[in-house]
């Protein structure tokens, strides 16, 4: 499950690299990546699955401190991955990614009334803006 592919620059939040402990679990589209020529680091302690393989027995196998996910990716949403981490039971950290304008505190309010047990949180990443002489 360790990835491949990713992105060629990777600007991990401070939340992500604090999250001490067992390593990442990062749920996207690998399919989809893969076809765009996405390169997944290899970064040791980051696992990458595609939603279909989110069960018991991979969190089990990879134990992550942290899940990642987009928000809303082609097939799945943060309330699927959220409600397939509530059924694992799992306790860790979920951080949904979107580098779009939400309304976090509603996003946040609909996932966490799904269960009290889940550490959710919206990581909300914009580009930078572009330098003065870019244009």
């Amino acid at each position: 499950m360790s990835g491949q592919n990713a992105p060629e620059s990777v600007h991990w939040h401070s939340e992500i690299l604090n999250a001490a402990g067992r390593g990442t679990l990062v749920i996207g589209d690998l399919e989809r990546w893969a076809a765009e020529g996405r390169r997944m680091a290899d970064a040791g302690d980051v696992d990458f699955a595609q939603i279909d393989a989110l069960d018991a027995d991979l969190l089990k196998r990879v134990n992550p401190d942290i899940v990642l996910s987009a928000l809303v990716a082609d097939t799945f949403d943060a309330v699927d991955v959220a409600l397939k981490l509530i059924t694992c039971s799992y306790r860790g950290k979920y951080r949904a990614i979107t580098d779009q304008e939400v309304d976090a505190p509603l996003i946040t309010r609909e996932i966490k009334s799904l269960s009290d047990e889940l550490d959710f949180g919206l990581l909300v990443l914009r580009a930078p803006p572009p330098a003065a002489n870019d244009g």
